[in-house]
């Protein structure tokens, strides 16, 4: 099947079907519901109903247009132009998806935004064989190392109480979607209260709606907010600490950058090893990269015997 990568995004020209473009489009798969991924109204949307519903949140639909929205939820199939459709779990965010395209004998898989670790919070990765592997490599270089969830939720434990337990409040940096309500699942999980900025808990249902369970508010626990917005903290320096849970905490330099006391690296994306051990179980003969560090994986990828090449956006 032949691909298209261009700026808008990827597009399956036999099929007529793009996959999360950055511009609206007849027909779009959205992998998942973080904004770089699914945007705009497109006449006709494909994902899973979690990954809808926050889609919809995110992206209200104005009166005066109107939008198809179709449900495939994993381990759903769905015909289309010719091609099957089939939804594989996909570890990211809550109601993330790999598309696996079946159409004329060949199976393409196309995994989004991904990890092979179990999440936090999700669904885990499900490992499809295939012909054609488009991947995404955010983190593509040996030096990104991540932790294993149950490891980062102890240590996100940890941090709080030892800074409750010295008068200190601790604070954690978190996304609007996906880090933020894993880091207050974690505090929930551990019975530490926290305030939690309103972009995180607004999105907090959607997570209580898949049994998730958050913390109580409290003003006396740990304060959970998005990046950059620790600085506006009313809280003098010295009566709080700062921990960044992110992928970029593997790097020593990330505790300059986001002003942070603590790195904890743990990721909603996969690290070298994962991506290593997800291409290998799809076993494909051609395999595209995209985002993040693909020139230098796809050349790693390369001497190990894998048809892989870097596909340009």
């Amino acid at each position: 099947m032949r691909v298209e990568f261009k700026p808008e995004g990827i597009h399956l020209p036999a099929i007529d079907l793009w996959l999360d473009p950055r511009v609206p489009v007849p027909a779009a798969w959205l992998s998942h519901a973080h904004s770089d991924h699914a945007r705009g109204l497109h006449e006709t949307a494909i994902s899973t109903a979690i990954t809808g519903r926050l889609y919809r949140h995110r992206w209200p639909l104005p009166a005066n247009r109107t939008q198809q929205l179709l449900t495939l939820n994993p381990g759903q199939s769905m015909e289309w132009r010719g091609a099957t459709l089939t939804a594989r779990q996909a570890a990211h965010i809550l109601g993330a998806a790999q598309l696996q395209v079946d159409y004329e004998g060949e199976r393409l898989i196309y995994t989004g935004d991904i990890k092979r670790r179990t999440p936090i919070c999700g669904w885990e990765t499900q490992p499809t064989p295939c012909d054609h592997l488009i991947i995404e490599s955010t983190f593509g270089l040996p030096i990104y190392q991540f932790l294993e969830a149950a490891e980062a939720q102890t240590r996100i434990a940890n941090f709080a109480r030892e800074c409750l337990a010295a008068g200190q409040t601790p604070i954690f940096q978190g996304y609007g979607l996906g880090r933020g309500q894993e880091i207050a699942h974690t505090l929930a999980s551990h019975n530490i209260p926290c305030q939690i900025h309103h972009s995180i808990a607004a999105l907090i249902p959607y997570f209580e709606a898949e049994g998730y369970t958050f913390p109580t508010e409290s003003a006396n626990g740990a304060i959970l907010v998005t990046p950059g917005q620790e600085e506006k903290v009313p809280i003098p320096p010295a009566k709080r600490k700062t921990a960044l849970v992110s992928g970029w905490a593997a790097l020593d330099n990330a505790r300059a950058r986001s002003n942070a006391d603590v790195l904890i690296p743990y990721s909603d994306h996969a690290d070298f090893s994962e991506l290593l051990t997800l291409i290998a179980e799809s076993n494909p003969s051609q395999i595209d990269i995209v985002h993040g560090y693909a020139a230098p994986l796809a050349h790693i990828l390369r001497q190990r015997g894998y048809n892989a090449r870097e596909a340009q956006l």
